[in-house]
């Protein structure tokens, strides 16, 4: 075969210094190629070792020069020649979508005017030849979806020139080499690697960078500051394992049509900002740990056609507005804490619209919370639209429309699932609730009153089947509205009926407004009825609070000559001069226990037992 192969080569070598038609280095150059690669075999071999080179298949020729190949899809087998070196005349080798194996031949770095090198979909194997960072001129270099492995080379940050670098679908290791960013790279497409290491920020500085596809590589770090805004159409970090929150300098970009940042490991808010990338066609951030609301801001991406946000821990409502965009035909939103709120525009969007593709289910585990003998949850969502199915020890119990509350007659494990009109894609489902089985039934009030007791206030009220519950806390007004607590009682805390009383010993001139609060074990708690009592100290002087304190003031007057507290034995610890009415006079200092209280105003003088606490 190789005497045979030699003897054609001599033959055609004969007939083209006789032509005179074409280089001879680049004649048995192209007879290597067509060897090598099966040219007996190729879908396309059109006059080739039978004609002037000029009119062979796929080649280009100028004064006498080979200038390019052009074989797409044609059906190529074997491996590249080294031979191919010698062309170096040659502009453009596009040899894509054949069976080429073997390794790149380090030779084409030799080639001082190439410009294309496209050798995508083959099967060629080993490293890229270092080589390749020689040939200065070279515009675009695709390898991608062959079996290249190792790290790309260094030397590649040489090729200035260089527009599109298409590396993708191969099994390069090792990491992104910060010196691309000093290329003039349009296209660079690095994804379905095993590439490593962090984004270098340095790709920040090409300019003019149109698409950036560093997907399925397993890069680290956080993605750099100043790398977003310079990419003018395509923006793809999916699946990698990339830390930290969206970049907040990507919505600086209004010329972005699609940006995917999915399955990485990004935490955080989304930025309202965002709302202001208006070029935004597709925007995929699913399979994150992204927290918080879609912004409302989302409404004005009026040309988004593509929104994933699935897989996230993301809750609140769905915006309005967002379900009314013009143009977006695909919402992906499940997997993540959202409930009916908001979401009925979507299901409703969904169901009337032949372009809608939306998705929503799995979502919040919704609080199932159980008080005074009822069960109730929060689901969003209008209450009308809205299912309830009730279960009990996992048997359906009662299903109730437009009504989130449920009244328990006996313990059993409970939970509940709700669905809704509009939003018919989404289930909501309660945590499952152990209600004890004695149902602990609700206090009971049986009688609160409040009555005058010589210018005190008397409370009396009375409850029954007290159970779970700790204390009760006497509260105040004097509107009605504003209440403040000013005692408390223990409770019983039995079944019995109980019998309860207190005094508000400094009641304010005028009406009195009284609540009991009985607090729970659990702290949960329940208020009584307000009722109100009247006193009428107007000239007449009390003492109030008393029992006291801190502070006590005195009511009824307008002013005190003087003010004097002295012990059951006649000994003074302290005195005021001129005091005015409901001025605060300080007793933090006195010992607990009884004093008298000597007043003197009005040219009278009265005395008080004072009780210190």
């Amino acid at each position: 075969m190789k005497i045979l192969r030699s003897l054609i080569s001599c033959l055609f070598l004969l007939n083209c210094s006789v032509s005179a038609q074409i280089n001879a280095g680049d004649s048995l150059a192209l007879v290597d190629l067509y060897y090598s690669t099966n040219g007996a075999g190729w879908k396309n071999n059109t006059n080739w070792l039978n004609k002037e080179v000029s009119e062979w298949f796929g080649i280009s020729v100028s004064d006498k020069r080979v200038i390019g190949i052009s074989l797409v899809n044609n059906h190529l087998e074997g491996t590249l020649p080294a031979s191919l070196g010698n062309l170096t005349a040659l502009t453009g080798i596009f040899l894509s979508n054949n069976n080429i194996s073997g390794t790149i031949p380090a030779t084409l770095g030799d080639l001082p005017v190439l410009n294309y090198l496209h050798l995508s979909n083959n099967k060629i194997n080993d490293h890229i030849p270092d080589a390749l960072g020689n040939v200065k001129p070279l515009l675009e270099l695709h390898l991608s979806h062959n079996k290249l492995t190792g790290t790309i080379p260094e030397s590649l940050r040489r090729l200035t020139n260089l527009t599109e670098l298409m590396l993708d679908h191969n099994q390069l290791t090792g990491e992104i080499s910060a010196g691309l960013g000093d290329t003039r790279i349009r296209r660079l497409d690095f994804s379905y690697n095993q590439l490593s290491g962090s984004i270098p920020e340095r790709l920040g500085r090409i300019r003019n960078l149109r698409e950036l596809r560093l997907n399925n590589n397993q890069l680290t770090g956080e993605i750099p500051s100043g790398l977003a805004p310079v990419i003018c159409y395509l923006f793809d970090l999916s699946s990698n394992n990339l830390t930290g929150s969206i970049p907040a300098d990507l919505s600086n970009n209004s010329t972005l049509a699609h940006v995917n940042l999915s399955n990485n490991a990004l935490t955080g808010q989304i930025s309202y900002s965002l709302g202001n990338m208006s070029g935004l066609q597709s925007l995929e951030l699913d399979s994150n740990q992204l927290t918080g609301i879609i912004p409302s801001s989302f409404k004005y991406l009026t040309r988004l056609v593509h929104l994933n946000l699935t897989n996230n821990r993301l809750s609140g409502s769905i915006p309005v507005g967002l379900c009314s965009l013009p143009d977006l035909q695909v919402l992906q939103l499940s997997n993540n804490q959202f409930t009916f709120e908001g979401m009925e525009c979507v299901g409703k969007k969904n169901n009337i619209s032949l372009f809608a593709n939306y998705t929503y289910p799995n979502q919040k585990t919704l609080t199932l919370n159980y008080r005074n003998t009822e069960l109730s949850l929060t689901a969003g969502g209008n209450l009308a639209n809205n299912t309830y199915y009730i279960y009990k020890d996992s048997v359906l119990l009662e299903t109730l429309t437009g009504d989130s509350t449920f009244a328990v007659a006996e313990g059993g494990k409970y939970w509940v699932e709700v669905t809704n009109d509009l939003a018919d894609q989404l289930t909501l489902y309660s945590n499952q609730l152990d209600v004890s089985s004695n149902i602990i039934l609700p206090l009971n009030w049986l009688d609160f009153t409040a009555v005058n007791c010589s210018d005190n206030i008397c409370l009396r009220w009375a409850t029954e089947n007290e159970q779970n519950t700790s204390h009760f806390e006497i509260e105040r007004s004097s509107d009605g509205k504003n209440f403040e607590q000013i005692g408390t009682r223990v409770s019983a805390n039995t079944p019995a009926k109980h019998n309860y009383d207190a005094t508000d010993y400094s009641p304010a001139n005028g009406i009195n407004f009284y609540r009991i609060k009985q607090v729970d074990l659990d702290g949960l708690f329940t208020y009584s009825d307000v009722v109100s009592a009247r006193i009428n100290t107007k000239g007449v002087l009390t003492i109030a609070p008393n029992p006291a304190n801190n502070f006590i003031t005195l009511r009824g007057i307008l002013k005190a000559e003087k003010v004097t507290i002295y012990s059951t034995t006649g000994q003074i610890f302290k005195q005021w001069q001129n005091v005015n009415g409901n001025q605060e006079l300080n007793i933090s200092d006195l010992q607990q226990g009884i004093y008298m209280l000597k007043v003197q105003y009005s040219k009278k003088e009265t005395v008080h037992k004072l009780i210190k606490l």
